[in-house]
């Protein structure tokens, strides 16, 4: 069973590779199981034994994603300050370990769907932490796009700086007011 249970694990993973390295290519919509598979070197029966379409893997792919950021978070989530230099490093080492899937969903040929449910996932953490007044909404609204036009910047110029001093750096900005006007 370990050995299925590996094989499983390599297949999604090429699998995942050949998407995203397609993605960097053309948009979601215009790749193909074929394409796909081809790419992968795997044969469509094999996809379709893990996928009913391009569209179900990258869902499924996006959901692990988010199950495995909200491991990250769960621990930040229990302080009382959560707006602190430890949950961006974790963010940023978050998307370091991502840095491939990131750097397609987060572009031009990403799709806005996810962006979407990224931030409706950040939106319920927020919230349930600061609470839904229209002051924290404004503050959540400029957070969530600032750092991820920084995460983005990050990604594009080749991540050059590690996450901790990304983590600083979003720290600084957010301290420098945010944090004042949500206590």
């Amino acid at each position: 069973m370990g050995t299925q249970d590996r094989r499983i694990r390599k297949t999604r993973a090429v699998l995942k590779s050949s998407l995203l390295s397609l993605m960097k290519e053309k948009s979601v919509k215009h790749i193909t199981v074929k394409e796909l598979c081809d790419k992968a070197d795997i044969n469509r029966g094999t996809f379709y034994l893990h996928y009913t379409d391009v569209f179900d893997m990258l869902e499924q792919i996006e959901d692990d994603m988010f199950r495995e950021l909200d491991e990250f978070l769960v621990p930040i989530e229990k302080q009382d300050d959560v707006l602190n230099e430890e949950l961006f490093r974790e963010v940023f080492i978050f998307v370091k370990n991502n840095n491939e899937f990131c750097q397609v969903m987060l572009s031009d040929r990403g799709e806005i769907a996810f962006t979407k449910k990224l931030i409706k996932f950040l939106h319920s953490k927020f919230t349930n932490h600061f609470g839904d007044t229209n002051t924290a909404e404004h503050y959540f609204s400029f957070m969530v796009f600032g750092v991820l036009g920084i995460i983005e910047s990050w990604l594009n110029n080749g991540m050059k700086e590690t996450p901790e001093e990304m983590a600083e750096i979003c720290s600084n900005i957010i301290q420098n007011k945010i944090r004042e006007q949500l206590n």
